[in-house]
């Protein structure tokens, strides 16, 4: 049978916030106080008061079904007149990501972003056994609506993220380097002008960048954006891309994918789609080293009522497929690009669903099931399928429309499926759907996640089903597979090893599951995710693999008796004992102690030699054992190389500063580029936040949030005029160091400069950087003279991120030689650009560190 190989113990705990509608007529000051539990004199309570003018709305906006509250739809309709109300369309032209503001603002009510949740790093927290792992972490506020990827090209790899409306509201992130042993937690920084996050996508392009998109909403709830932002450590830590949805300020409900396909002419194409307003958008990004589109309205008369809850994916000749429902005339459509993007065909229909937009169910009747497509696309040069799915009433006498929707009642005879449509012509022509698991009890089934497996075709599909509660009320998450292309489906698979139930008292009522759940497979392999609140505790995100080769695959035992011995200073020879039905044995390595696994290469007998390793240096490996899928690691054991022989001491620290013992410039000189410029910017050590201890080397102002100057061009250079001295006959010259940072995004910011002469002075450039690298470059509007078009670390960044450098590659592009900053006095310019109008805190710098092999 199936597996589902690891987990983590999950608690959480409750949070308040139904918003429905008034039982008569429109509601009362009080109530609505009351219900969003504004505290007197709030922001949250002035904003209420001033949006009582409900003659702004629709007299059955008073009674219908869309849980936003009514003060809420006063205040977008007042921000957005364009805005046009239906009583035809269920949403109401609302976006629905309304709820989440309604929530965030009920949980923040002073209207301002909430305080950032500490990282956690990978291993910190342990893994309590079990077959299901909570990969968000223990928090103390509720986690909902998440989305998961694999990568692709490194399948230890794994990414994931949620929202997190009730705490900080900046979107939770998740991260794992071991095939999902293991999880770390972190945020992403919030963009200029928006106060928290919504809806979250991630994936992975072939280069190992990892990617993620969010909706950044602003604190009065009147600007819905775009954001991408990418992580270049694994996830570790996010920096922002860009604002994706041009100047649209309704842009809701998106989702990412990136083309995974080796083939495919528009290989790391990052596509996401999404409406505004009424209408389906997409945009796509040309890959890592490409840029962002322009939005493309791919909907048009075809699409009634709002375009709202869409999927996009790509094969592997690179089509691309947008899915979307509407909730006018309740149709499942599709869009298809054959060239990278640019253009899109019309909107053509799958299938007629019977409700629309949104289905209220026991188990799920205050936020409501979304009626959201998820699609795939599989072709080879026999096949060319095309799939979608989503949830629907059954179509049974009694369950045909929304009039039907069992609502609250446990008893209704009316119930959800899941159904799956499918092409056999790239998209031309679809089949009849189906239901996929109809059973005959009174139970629902919500939330699905649909992916094919690029390896070898095979679907799979998620979904929550009450079928193991009679009570109607508890979910369970469950699995399907089809081998044949989607002509038939396997037998549901439990994968949730307790129920949830989001109907009893301390429950998250304003999100309970949220819209959406998520899954990725690759090679056999299955990550789902979806929101969990076991045991009545907190809602978090849990996940587990499940595991395909045809047929389910049971791990063999992980490899035992595992020792490393150093053989000369670059082997290290490995050996271990048999597992009974191993076909093979994958060998990882780690820099550090339970750090993140790279592969280093295959064994079929109980030896491995791994050469070509660094003299004098410590290495960490596990082994697992493979017969059609992975076992579980072995126990660590490590090695350390050799001493060095007629070469270097590798890691020679020339200098080091952390600033926690410092006052002042701590022995930095200050200068500027600029004739007449001023360098009083770079305050040196301050305390405020920072990455070790309690100081940080400041470019900014007098205070942690003082703003720094206009017209900037300065430097500060480590260890005075004279520099870091380079012994001669060293290699390997590093400079690492620790940064946040606040400038104006594309017009300040910070870059490097390196001088062996302490008068010419030439940019580092970005080849000679790895870790957190330039983001952008300064804009040619009004920057101090001879800064235009420099490359800089830009825009918000508030948590500490490692970036290292080459110096013998910047010593060779300030020289024109090849011996690199070797038997050299390296003068190092932190500089800092600044134009003519927006200031901000600046740059907060720390842990900085020169190291060499040195004779």
């Amino acid at each position: 049978m199936r597996k589902v190989v690891f987990a983590l113990l999950l608690f959480v705990l409750p949070v308040s916030g139904a918003f429905a509608a008034p039982a008569n007529g429109w509601p009362t000051l009080k109530s609505q106080l009351d219900r969003m539990e504004a505290p007197a004199g709030s922001a949250l309570e002035k904003l209420i008061k001033q949006n009582q003018d409900f003659g702004l709305l629709q007299p059955e906006e008073a009674y219908d079904k869309i849980p936003v509250p009514l003060w809420l739809r006063v205040h977008w309709r007042k921000s957005h007149p364009e805005m046009v109300y239906s009583p035809a369309d269920p949403s109401g032209g609302y976006p629905h990501v309304l709820k989440e503001i309604a929530e965030w603002m009920e949980h923040h009510p002073d209207l301002r972003p909430g305080r950032r949740e500490a990282d956690v790093l990978e291993g910190q927290e342990k893994t309590t056994g079990g077959t299901n792992v909570r990969i968000s972490g223990a928090q103390t506020s509720p986690r909902s609506e998440s989305d998961i990827r694999v990568n692709y090209w490194n399948t230890q790899q794994i990414i994931g993220g949620s929202n997190n409306i009730g705490g900080s509201g900046q979107q939770a992130m998740f991260y794992s380097s071991n095939g999902g042993s293991t999880w770390g937690q972190t945020t992403l920084p919030l963009q200029s002008g928006d106060a928290f996050h919504s809806d979250p996508t991630v994936d992975w392009t072939s280069d190992g960048t990892a990617w993620s998109s969010t909706i950044g909403i602003n604190s009065s709830a009147t600007s819905l954006r775009m954001q991408a932002y990418k992580s270049t450590n694994g996830g570790q830590t996010w920096t922002w891309d860009a604002t994706f949805s041009g100047s649209q300020t309704q842009a809701d409900k998106q989702m990412m994918w990136v083309d995974h396909s080796a083939t495919s002419a528009f290989k790391d194409y990052i596509y996401v789609c999404w409406h505004n307003g009424n209408p389906q958008y997409v945009n796509r990004r040309t890959g890592p080293a490409g840029s962002w589109g322009s939005p493309i309205q791919i909907s048009g008369a075809e699409t009634t009522g709002t375009a709202i809850g869409c999927d996009v994916k790509t094969n592997s000749f690179g089509d691309a497929f947008v899915f979307w429902p509407a909730t006018g005339n309740r149709r499942i459509l599709m869009s298809k690009s054959t060239n990278g993007g640019s253009t899109w065909s019309a909107g053509s229909i799958i299938a007629t669903a019977f409700d629309s937009y949104d289905i209220g169910v026991p188990s799920f009747n205050g936020r409501r099931i979304l009626i959201y497509v998820t699609g795939g696309a599989y072709r080879t040069a026999t096949k060319n399928m095309v799939y979608a799915a989503w949830t629907d009433l059954t179509g049974a006498t009694g369950c045909t429309s929304a009039t039907n929707e069992p609502g609250s009642n446990t008893a209704s005879t009316c119930k959800t499926r899941i159904w799956v449509a499918r092409s056999t012509n790239g998209g031309t022509s679809w089949s009849a759907p189906v239901m996929i698991n109809n059973q005959a009890s009174l139970n629902d089934q919500f939330n699905p996640w649909l992916v094919v497996d690029e390896t070898n075709g095979q679907l799979a599909v998620i979904y929550y089903d009450t079928v193991a509660d009679a009570g109607r009320k508890k979910t369970h998450v469950y699995y399907q597979a089809s081998f044949d292309d989607g002509a038939t489906w396997s037998s549901p698979f439990q994968v949730t090893s307790a129920q949830t139930d989001e109907t009893i008292a301390g429950a998250d009522s304003g999100n309970q599951y949220g819209d959406y759940n998520s899954l990725s497979g690759y090679a056999g392999t299955f990550f789902p995710s979806w929101t969990d609140r076991r045991n009545a505790a907190r809602e978090e995100i849990w996940t587990a693999a499940v595991q395909e080769s045809g047929t389910p695959c049971t791990p063999p035992a992980a490899p035992t008796g595992l020792t490393a011995t150093p053989s000369g200073s670059t082997t290290v020879n490995l050996s271990w004992s048999a597992v009974a039905g191993a076909t093979e044995y994958r060998i990882y390595r780690s820099a550090t102690s339970g750090g993140a696994l790279t592969q280093v290469g295959t064994s079929t007998s109980t030896s491995f030699s791994n050469t070509g390793l660094t003299c004098n240096t410590p290495y960490f490996y596990v082994v697992r054992a493979f017969a059609g899928c992975e076992s579980a690691n072995s126990l660590q054991a490590s090695a350390t190389t050799g001493t060095c022989i007629g070469t270097c001491t590798p890691g020679t620290v020339l200098y080091s500063k952390n600033f926690d013992a410092d006052t002042g410039l701590a022995g930095w000189t200050t200068g500027t580029f600029l004739s007449g410029g001023s360098a009083v910017d770079w305050r040196g050590a301050q305390v405020c936040t920072a990455r070790s201890g309690t100081k940080i080397f400041r470019f900014g102002n007098t205070t942690c949030t003082g703003d720094y100057g206009s017209g900037r061009f300065a430097y500060a250079q480590p260890n005075g005029a004279t520099g870091i001295a380079v012994p001669a006959g060293s290699s390997a010259t590093t400079l690492t160091f620790w940064h946040r940072r606040q400038f104006e995004s594309g017009f300040d910011g910070g870059t490097l400069t390196v001088s062996v002469n302490g008068t010419n002075y030439f940019y580092v450039p970005a080849s000679a950087i790895t870790g957190t690298t330039y983001n952008g470059t300064i804009s040619n509007s009004c920057p101090p003279t001879g800064a235009a078009g420099a490359a800089v670390f830009t825009g918000s960044s508030t948590s500490f991120t490692q970036t290292t450098v080459n110096l013998d590659a910047a010593c060779n592009a300030a020289t024109g030689g090849t011996g690199g900053c070797a038997g050299q006095s390296v003068r190092i310019g932190f500089t800092a650009i600044t134009d003519c109008s927006v200031i901000q805190d600046g740059w907060f710098i720390d842990d900085v560190t020169v190291t060499a092999c040195t004779p």
